[in-house]
């Protein structure tokens, strides 16, 4: 029975080392092996570098995302510090618009435009992100100077800056007119 199979079988080795023997068997009919190999090779690098920009792209938000837990607990430490005038307050309050306002003038350090690398990677949205985290921490920083009553709010608060009107009337003692 093992005689019955022999005579279907396809021998491809040649007889020295049972290697292929590419004499014999050639390629079918328009396969080009070149260019088999260069799209193999060129969609493995493809997903390669697409995997590669999607976590540079993920780093990008998680570091513009990352600074909401130093806002949110600067702007805890400037709500528990009261809204009395004292230096500790003070402190608070200035260092909680001195931060975010050096950090949104600094955000073009931290997202370089070379770091899209040639416009493949998005830095606008992680940059605005960034930029509104600070704003907000900007806000309560505002809010803050407001509730100590820094804040000129009232027409009342710029009576300092106004010149003295001029009098309408004038008196003057022990003159007959």
């Amino acid at each position: 029975m093992a005689q019955h199979f022999q005579k279907y079988a396809l021998h491809l080795e040649s007889g020295q080392n049972n290697t292929l023997d590419r004499k014999r068997v050639g390629d079918p009919p328009g396969y080009q092996p070149s260019v088999a190999r260069d799209a193999v090779s060129t969609s493995v690098s493809s997903t390669k570098e697409q995997e590669i920009l999607e976590a540079k792209q993920s780093a990008l938000y998680g570091r513009a995302q990352g600074v909401f837990k130093n806002v949110g607990f600067m702007c805890f430490m400037m709500w528990m510090s009261g809204s009395q005038i004292h230096l500790f307050s003070i402190m608070m309050t200035v260092s909680g618009i001195y931060q975010p306002l050096m950090a949104i003038m600094n955000s073009r350090q931290m997202f370089p435009p070379e770091a899209s690398e040639g416009g493949k990677l998005n830095i606008l949205v992680p940059r605005l992100i960034f930029i509104l985290i600070q704003g907000a921490g900007l806000a309560f920083g505002a809010w803050k100077l407001h509730t100590m009553g820094l804040l000129p709010t009232h027409a009342s608060d710029f009576v300092s800056s106004l010149s003295v009107p001029a009098s309408r009337e004038f008196s003057s003692a022990g003159k007959v007119l």
